[in-house]
């Protein structure tokens, strides 16, 4: 698997004719605020710099500001002290949407005349609220389930689809290779998937999850999503096959510890650099509830999150969503392309073929219902957190599955009342 800057500089040599350097005489610099690391950071990286060596008086400076909790609450420190300190450009995750939406510096890509037909009709809609663009979707995501696959032939088992076969397998794979057969407590971002899959597609709150106006409340707790998950993640737990644990899963996964992993697709080119041929890697889409959560998975990752109306904005955005671009991110990290140019690419179908685990996101997000889409809620990482600890506490029998249920109803539903209150 070969992606060199080489590839990248040949595939983008045509784009300083789309986008002409010297828009005015003084240069000007386009400051962007991220958090890309390892793979992604080096992607990134040479997307900037070919930027810069292609536009003499236009100029991109990335500034990696941490985690994406960082960014925002970098973002929303300068907004707080008047706004001169943002930055032209952020790179923020959908945990951010909320504040954004209502942010008074907020800059949207109509206001800066963006064409945006040229982008997945799903990514826009993602960061959309009251069907206002709220900034462009960049680096699109989808949760994966990465397996080690020579543990799985070595216990003679398939890799699970459902967390029925999941917990059936669970107790054969510690009993033939000492591993669990998964290393996880759920948090926002996977419950999104297990709630919002079932029935073919269904939200978590109403005003479609927060993107038609602020929540009012939660729907699980009446359609049975949570409790029917719940149920089904602690009969997983009680095969002794579960390892209920919310940091350190990566490391267990590439030391063999864990037989799978839930990861964004944005982390690919880094677990295979990490595995380094160690074992068969596979990945597939999380596995389902049940047979009728057939919903699929929201699109996630990040989208550019404009401050400034500078003539350089407009410039490095439409650089940075274009098809060339995307193509390059997309096969140096694992992020789904959001330019549907990139879809009939020959360079992509190509790349697609010689490297299958590079298809399962961009397939998951096409098939997967318009319901199933980001959580737009406050306090977002506090119930992150919230999520992961009342699981925990249902499988350690602390609280049984009804009081869980009830709790994560009432802490959604205290928050959103809170806001409503002061704005």
């Amino acid at each position: 698997m070969k992606r060199s800057v080489l590839l990248f500089m040949s595939s983008l040599l045509f784009i300083s004719s789309l986008f002409p350097s010297g828009a005015k005489e003084d240069e000007n610099t386009i400051e962007i605020w991220h958090s890309n690391t390892g793979a992604k950071a080096e992607a990134f990286e040479n997307i900037v710099d070919n930027f810069n060596s292609t536009h003499e008086n236009l100029k991109i400076k990335a500034v990696y500001q941490g985690s994406a909790s960082d960014v925002l609450t970098k973002v929303k420190s300068a907004e707080s002290a008047g706004g001169k300190t943002l930055p032209d450009i952020a790179i923020l995750d959908a945990t951010s949407a909320l504040d954004m939406s209502r942010s008074r510096f907020l800059v949207t890509p109509e206001e800066l005349e963006i064409d945006t037909s040229v982008l997945l009709d799903k990514a826009l809609s993602e960061y959309s609220y009251k069907d206002v663009h709220i900034g462009l979707p960049f680096s699109a995501s989808a949760l994966l389930m990465y397996s080690n696959a020579t543990l799985f032939e070595e216990a003679s088992l398939a890799i699970p689809s459902t967390l029925d076969e999941m917990t059936a397998a669970g107790k054969v794979m510690k009993e033939k290779t000492g591993a669990y057969i998964l290393s996880c407590v759920p948090s926002t971002y996977e419950m999104i998937t297990f709630l919002s899959s079932q029935n073919g597609g269904c939200y978590i709150t109403d005003n479609r999850n927060g993107h038609d106006g602020i929540p009012e409340n939660v729907l699980f707790d009446d359609n049975g999503t949570f409790t029917f998950f719940l149920e089904k993640w602690i009969a997983l737990s009680e095969t002794g096959a579960l390892n209920s644990i919310t940091s350190g899963a990566e490391d267990e996964f590439l030391t063999g510890k864990t037989a799978s992993v839930f990861l964004s697709s944005s982390n690919l080119e880094n677990m295979i650099n990490k595995i380094n041929g160690r074992f068969d890697l596979s990945v597939s889409p999380a596995p389902l509830v049940n047979e009728n959560a057939t919903g699929g998975e929201n699109i996630g990752g990040g989208y550019l999150a404009f401050f400034s109306q500078n003539y350089g904005v407009k410039e490095v955005a439409e650089y940075l969503i274009s098809e060339d671009v995307q193509l390059y991110f997309a096969m140096n990290t694992g992020y789904v392309p959001v330019n549907k140019k990139v879809y009939d690419n020959p360079q992509w179908k190509s790349f697609l073929e010689e490297n299958p685990l590079f298809s399962v996101a961009p397939e998951i997000i096409s098939e997967s219902s318009d319901k199933v889409m980001g959580l737009w809620i406050p306090s977002a990482y506090q119930i992150y957190h919230s999520f992961q600890k009342t699981i925990k506490d249902a499988v350690d029998k602390k609280i049984n599955v009804k009081e869980a249920e009830d709790i994560m109803a009432k802490e959604i539903e205290s928050a959103l009342n809170e806001y409503r209150r002061i704005n």
